[in-house]
């Protein structure tokens, strides 16, 4: 089977100082791809070159037939945070934007129509004609998620989702994106191992170089080998964290 993406020896800088280098992945179809990895390290600068945002200094990104034209059919949703809240939008016309490369009046119609129906399906029909900037965290997420959708893409990217959400909207958001993967390949950048590791497929650790694991069970020797400084969670009846011990 054909890969939708092939990524072959990719290096991308920044005021030609490499964030990326000699990156080889490869994404296929109904895949589910957790990106891992510390600040930094390269994670939204690897979805910005996938996505056209960022020129590679060298290597190449190659799509499958499906996967080219004009308007790739990727959603994308970005991380919250970098959201102009102030900026005056109603939620209908932010999840309509996905459609803006659609001109047709069939096309606008359609779109029109799928937004609704997406609003419904995510449960913010209700704050349809709300400005963006009075949303709560699970709002804003669920109406970029309609948004990344619009398009009935290929592949769905997100940048990390569980930012700024509680935990109840959390696990309605991995059911929902299992939900999807049954259609749609994804990948998803998350610094929560423990809570991904339910839900995807296979994951990476990007910090400079990515490492590729084909599968969701990792252990803190591999990320270590895979110099992947990020800690690995653990869920009981009492949250905790256990922490590398420090020297200073």
């Amino acid at each position: 089977m054909s890969p939708l993406i092939k990524i072959e020896n990719l290096t991308v800088a920044y005021d030609k100082v490499p964030v990326l280098e000699n990156v080889d992945l490869e994404i296929f179809e109904k895949d589910f791809l957790g990106l891992i990895g510390p600040n930094g390290g390269g994670k939204t600068t690897l979805l910005k070159a996938i996505l056209g945002l960022k020129k590679p200094e060298s290597g190449k990104i190659h799509f499958s037939k499906e996967m080219s034209g004009r308007k790739k059919p990727i959603g994308y949703l970005p991380q919250v945070k970098h959201i102009d809240q102030k900026f005056p939008i109603t939620v209908f016309d932010v999840v309509l934007s996905g459609a803006i490369m659609q001109n047709r009046q069939k096309e606008k119609s359609e779109a029109k129509d799928r937004a609704e129906a997406l609003l419904v399906e995510m449960g913010v029909a209700g704050i349809r004609n709300k400005a963006i900037g009075e949303l709560s965290g699970g709002q804003m997420q669920r109406v970029f998620l309609c948004r990344a959708l619009l398009s009935k893409p290929k592949l769905l990217i997100l940048d990390e989702p569980d930012t700024f959400v509680d935990n109840r909207f959390e696990g309605e958001l991995y059911e929902k994106l299992r939900q999807l993967n049954k259609d749609l390949a994804i990948v998803l950048v998350s610094h929560d191992l423990g809570t991904i590791s339910s839900y995807v497929k296979s994951i990476a650790c990007v910090n400079t170089f990515v490492h590729y694991h084909p599968s969701n069970i990792i252990s803190q020797e591999q990320l270590a080998n895979y110099n992947c400084p990020i800690q690995i969670l653990s869920h009981g009846e009492i949250p905790h964290t256990v922490l590398k011990q420090h020297n200073h």
